[in-house]
């Protein structure tokens, strides 16, 4: 081959680059991307429980690892989904806490992070949202009608509040009163109990969660359920403070010294501090109008009869005041709700308490 001269060689390339830039300019030119031609990021979706309870381990287990996953993420998104289309079951315990739940990330994070979700497949599952308010908090309009024939749905009443005041529990209690003899009168007694031992217990330290310190997360709020059906009445209580098992050695600690040494395992030991605080004497605002706590709440439904279940943290107990029973069920759990609910179900005559002999009332 020639070996080309050095004025060719130079050529070549002149002639290489002319090419070049008549190719480059012809070419298309690409348009810059912004801000407003990028995809908005999705919003993430979180896939509530199939079933929201508290009672058996699994479902306690589903709820907790749900509502603490909901409490990250709300923080981590600007909008947040809850697809409530596996929601089948709903139960007072498991729907009452995932409420409070939801009400404070609402009132905490207003403008930071939009939560809404899906409605659920189920439509007697959609209809307890529409009564008890829960869509309306996830801005989701009602679609449906709830009439006296949804005979689990139509009696729930809900209420909420931050102060140790039965008139803020007037949209139920007005509605119960109504409905029940007024021997039974004493579970607003129980009323007020819970709602003192949330307020001067529930709330005297920091939750520890990731909101903490957000002055709407650490409101000394609490939530409440209740409903009348079929002669008996139900009332559901909770608070989203730290639990009985981490309130009794802070309030209580020269009744409850032993406390620590009670049980190796987190749940055995919040188990063992639930039963305990049935059986602690005195109230840590040492006031005299006030009463025992969960004594008295006790002491109530031991009084009308029924079932009492205390879910706090990762234990619980539940007691069978009927026919003079006096049966009590200890519940150990794996992981914490990082919160007390407590659950009445009253027998409203006594041949419902002799009915009910066969079996335990709907779980409402």
């Amino acid at each position: 081959m020639k070996r080309l001269s050095e004025k060719g060689r130079l050529r070549l390339i002149r002639t290489s680059r002319n090419r070049l830039n008549e190719r480059l300019r012809h070419r298309p030119v690409k348009k810059r991307v912004t801000s407003s031609n990028t995809k908005k990021p999705r919003p993430l979706e979180l896939f509530a429980p199939e079933k929201l309870a508290l009672l058996s381990p699994q479902c306690h287990l589903e709820m907790a690892r749900f509502l603490r996953n909901l409490r990250k993420e709300a923080l981590r998104n600007k909008k947040l989904i809850i697809n409530f289309k596996r929601t089948k079951k709903v139960h007072s315990c498991g729907t009452l806490l995932l409420v409070a739940e939801v009400d404070r990330l609402v009132r905490s994070l207003h403008g930071r992070c939009d939560l809404t979700c899906t409605y659920p497949k189920d439509e007697n599952v959609e209809k307890v949202f529409q009564q008890i308010g829960l869509l309306r908090l996830l801005q989701k309009d009602h679609r449906l009608e709830v009439t006296e024939a949804d005979r689990d749905v139509y009696h729930w009443r809900f209420a909420t509040g931050i102060e140790v005041d039965p008139i803020q529990a007037d949209p139920i209690l007005k509605g119960i009163k109504k409905q029940i003899p007024s021997s039974f009168r004493k579970i607003v007694v129980g009323v007020e109990e819970a709602m003192d031992n949330s307020i001067h217990h529930a709330y005297i330290e920091a939750r520890g969660d990731r909101l903490s310190g957000i002055a709407e997360a650490d409101a000394r709020r609490w939530w409440m359920f209740a409903e009348v059906l079929d002669d008996w009445l139900h009332v559901n209580f909770c608070d989203l403070g730290i639990g009985i098992p981490r309130s009794l050695p802070r309030s209580w600690s020269e009744e409850a010294g032993d406390l620590v040494t009670l049980a190796v395992s987190k749940g055995k030991k919040d188990m063992r501090m639930v039963r305990r605080a049935f059986e602690i004497g005195r109230t840590r605002t040492e006031q005299d109008h006030r009463g025992k706590g969960l004594r008295n709440i006790a002491a109530a439904a031991m009084d009308l009869g029924g079932l009492l279940t205390v879910h706090s943290n990762a234990g619980g107990i539940r007691f069978d005041y009927r026919e003079d029973s006096t049966d009590a069920r200890e519940l150990s759990y794996k992981r914490s709700i990082m919160g007390t609910v407590v659950q009445w179900s009253i027998p409203l005559s006594v041949s419902q308490v002799a009915e009910n002999e066969r079996g335990t009332p709907s779980s409402h």
